[in-house]
């Protein structure tokens, strides 16, 4: 199954798709003291699932990592295309075509097809079994969104046509504030799977050996199985090696002297003049980021106290050169600007 999501994901533009076992995540989160304190939870460990990977190794994995590079830009903006051409066309030739834009532009739409899209490759994936494959293992699967959103879709209501639907509430794709809400750490997610280099005591920033830090995680999900009740449960994997810091010593420093600048200058807007290590928590940090609405169409517009956070990824050399997001991603997905979109769309 692994692979057909793989393939599957990458089709749609997520081209990072990590299996890995939920106690490895637990087990960071408690032994950084996160559970104590109550500002992490521990996920669901169901037990793990075995697939053959072809090359004599046993893969024994509970959940996946999904996440992307810049791939996702071309596919988000010809999906963004297809909802305005369709509701040019539902509308007929009279209609206004700028309202028909701001309808397509003012309702999350980057959200939107992060979920709908995942949505869809995971009830293909997980809902069509092959005999003998994973899938016709399966009971149920949870999504565990980067924002927060966390719900279990059941193969039977599926199967059935009732799967109801979910989408974000408004919120940016980073951090959702609802009392309801679940976050996960998808950078502690990335640290357990092996893949990715975590500095969580200096610039907080997660690091792909290859895409650098351009790459974004939009969701865990965790699978869970038919159990029957004479079927042995698979003890629990060992966890991978952490993987090694794969960023010069020269790039952690200078991104470490931008981290600072970055949090004086957003504690400043804020009233808040603690700065770096004072009083403003996490969670109120991705609320900043992630819901300050900047004009973004060009770089002289884009705020000053928002600009050190761009910077800030900009700082690792590594995967730059190739896999940096263009000028359009990496403006809209940080000001959330609708007339980035819109002047995509008319291209």
């Amino acid at each position: 199954m692994i692979c057909a999501l793989r393939e599957k994901c990458a089709a749609a533009g997520f081209d990072l798709c990590d299996p890995i076992h939920t106690r490895w995540y637990n087990d960071i989160i408690e032994e950084e003291g996160h559970v104590e304190k109550g500002t992490l939870q521990k996920i669901s460990e169901p037990p793990a699932i075995s697939e053959g990977t072809g090359d004599g190794e046993g893969l024994h994995y509970n959940a996946v990592l999904i996440g992307n590079s810049k791939s996702i830009w071309p596919k988000f903006i010809a999906w963004l295309t297809s909802q305005y051409e369709k509701r040019l066309e539902k509308n007929g030739d009279h209609c206004d075509k700028d309202e028909i834009f701001d309808q397509v532009l003012n309702e999350n739409p980057f959200d939107t097809f992060v979920t709908e899209t995942l949505s869809q490759v995971f009830q293909l994936c997980c809902s069509v079994p092959t005999e003998g494959g994973v899938a016709s293992q399966l009971s149920s699967y949870e999504f565990y969104w980067s924002n927060g959103v966390h719900y279990k879709v059941d193969l039977d209501d599926i199967t059935h046509g009732t799967e109801s639907a979910h989408r974000t509430n408004g919120n940016y794709h980073c951090y959702a504030s609802q009392k309801s809400s679940f976050l996960v750490s998808m950078q502690r997610v990335a640290k357990a799977t092996g893949e990715y280099w975590h500095d969580d005591e200096g610039t907080k920033l997660c690091v792909h050996p290859k895409f650098g830090t351009w790459k974004a995680f939009r969701a865990v999900v965790v699978f869970h199985k038919m159990q029957k009740a004479e079927e042995p449960q698979l003890s629990i994997p060992k966890a991978p090696p952490l993987c090694p810091c794969p960023v010069a010593a020269q790039d952690i420093q200078k991104a470490k002297e931008v981290m600072d600048y970055a949090l004086k200058m957003s504690a400043g807007e804020n009233g808040d003049h603690s700065g770096y290590g004072g009083s403003s928590t996490y969670a109120n940090l991705c609320t900043y980021l992630h819901n300050s609405v900047t004009s973004g169409s060009d770089w002289s517009k884009v705020s000053p106290t928002m600009r050190p956070w761009i910077q800030l990824r900009d700082c690792i050399s590594l995967g730059r050169e190739d896999y940096k997001y263009c000028d359009n991603q990496l403006l809209y997905h940080y000001t959330k600007d609708p007339e980035i979109l819109k002047r995509e769309i008319k291209r």
